[in-house]
């Protein structure tokens, strides 16, 4: 059952102290995004190592057009050097992929790309995106009644902290903020 704010604070006006407390308290967690399912966010640009990698969900949809895998770390003097790799076409045959990822088109292989240090600009476009990350505390409430296993999971570390795209995971990015990131990763590959 989800209450709005004006009914929160409607209930709260007809009850004692301790309970009116107790209901600020569950309007200002509520505001937060910290009740079960809610979106909290956090800051994340003072990150060190910032990995990203697409991993197997029900069998493997990798995205051929996004970058694979993505690795962005920050030296002593704030520099960030990315690196990464993208999945490159090995084979016109799916059933001949050893150690690859068939697909309609063939088979394919990730393939490391040159690592480059990022120019300012790029460097406070990562800090911009990583300040305010937006996630799910809990799973989505549909994962109650289906059973949902996609092809393909996006991964995302800053330092110890993990997050996916998951939408049946606890800690799970909202889809805006996995867009977001993508295309920040997709622009640093071309060098936008």
């Amino acid at each position: 059952m989800s209450l709005s704010f004006e009914a929160l604070k409607n209930s709260a006006a007809s009850l004692p102290v301790k309970a009116k407390t107790l209901s600020l308290l569950c309007l200002v967690l509520a505001l937060t995004g910290c009740f079960p399912g809610g979106v909290t966010s956090r800051d994340y640009s003072t990150f060190q190592t910032y990995q990203f990698e697409q991993t197997y969900g029900l069998g493997f949809c990798a995205d051929s057009e996004n970058v694979f895998s993505a690795k962005i770390t920050r030296g002593i003097d704030g520099a960030m050097e990315f690196s990464h790799s993208v999945l490159a076409l090995v084979g016109p045959n799916p059933e001949k992929c050893e150690d690859g990822f068939p697909a309609e088109q063939g088979c394919f292989h990730p393939k490391s790309q040159p690592s480059r240090m990022l120019a300012q600009q790029e460097a406070d476009r990562v800090s911009s995106v990583f300040a305010d990350v937006n996630y799910h505390k809990q799973p989505d409430k549909i994962c109650r009644q289906i059973a949902i296993d996609p092809c393909m999971i996006e991964r995302h570390a800053w330092d110890d902290n993990a997050l996916s795209n998951y939408v049946c995971g606890s800690d799970r990015l909202s889809e805006e903020q996995s867009t977001a990131i993508r295309t920040l990763l997709i622009d640093l590959r071309d060098g936008i």
